[in-house]
């Protein structure tokens, strides 16, 4: 009897849980999928994702922080097919701009190159970083960031100076520039793909400090810039694998078999 009950509150649970991903890819235009760099199980889950929407036939592009915007014609060159792997990374200089071990993304770009989804850089250069670092963020115009800028929140100053306790010898301002900048600059990216791409969602690839909650970070820029977007933060912590992906199409093109491995280190 007990094995009967158990039974039927899994079912309830795979319903329930299927029921909430159809609801979210049907409500959102933007899709945040956090990650910590490093953690495999991260991209996994945001494979698992792209291969929904891309299973449900629904339209969709990538947004990547880990590329820089402007390479983005290496990114279309390698997924229509033109270049190789190897060409891309070298033509966005991804081993030396973003630097983690290009393994931890490759089943993410080859899935799109296969599929024919199409990657958009979102990260502002190094070049124009550090000319935020330099002459500070208020005197920087550049068309990769909104004018005017917006500002931080007490609340994203406070979570940042608990952040640089552990960094005493990073220079405060400079440090408070480069995050906004990061933050203003990626919801621009995204607020101009939508002006772009109305009829498409976009699934946004970004690192947890970005995209933390809708009061911060990416999700309040975007807000700010569009304010009818309709966007979910997405955590991986929030749905179970083994009741989320039920469906045929895991079974087909799933990457649960990498599941095992251990988190990756660049």
């Amino acid at each position: 009897m007990k094995s009967l009950f158990l039974f039927f509150i899994l079912l309830i649970s795979i319903t329930e849980a299927q029921e909430s991903m159809e609801n979210f890819v049907n409500n959102y235009q933007v899709i945040f999928l956090p990650e910590e760099h490093t953690d495999k199980e991260d991209h996994n889950f945001q494979l698992d994702i792209i291969k929904l929407l891309s299973s449900k036939n629904y339209k969709f592009i990538i947004a990547m922080e880990m590329f820089q915007q402007p390479f983005q014609d290496a990114l279309d060159l390698y997924v229509s097919g033109q270049i190789s792997e190897e060409e891309m990374l070298r033509r966005t200089d991804y081993r030396r701009r973003w630097g983690f071990d290009p393994s931890l993304y490759r089943d993410i770009w080859s899935f799109a190159k296969e599929k024919g989804i199409r990657i958009v850089a979102i990260n502002l250069s190094s070049e124009l970083l550090q000319k935020v670092r330099e002459e500070g963020l208020e005197k920087v115009r550049d068309e990769s960031l909104p004018y005017p800028v917006i500002p931080q929140t007490e609340k994203e100053i406070k979570e940042l100076k608990e952040l640089l306790k552990t960094h005493p010898k990073v220079d405060e301002k400079r440090f408070f520039d480069v995050q906004n900048a990061w933050d203003n600059g990626m919801a621009l990216a995204i607020a101009r793909l939508l002006d772009k791409y109305p009829d498409y969602k976009i699934v946004v690839l970004v690192g947890r400090g970005h995209a933390q909650d809708y009061e911060s970070g990416i999700p309040r820029r975007l807000r700010i810039l569009k304010p009818n977007v309709r966007m979910r933060i997405l955590r991986r912590e929030e749905f179970q694998r083994a009741l989320l992906f039920s469906t045929d199409f895991s079974k087909e093109s799933s990457s649960a078999s990498s599941m095992r491995e251990p988190n990756c280190r660049p």
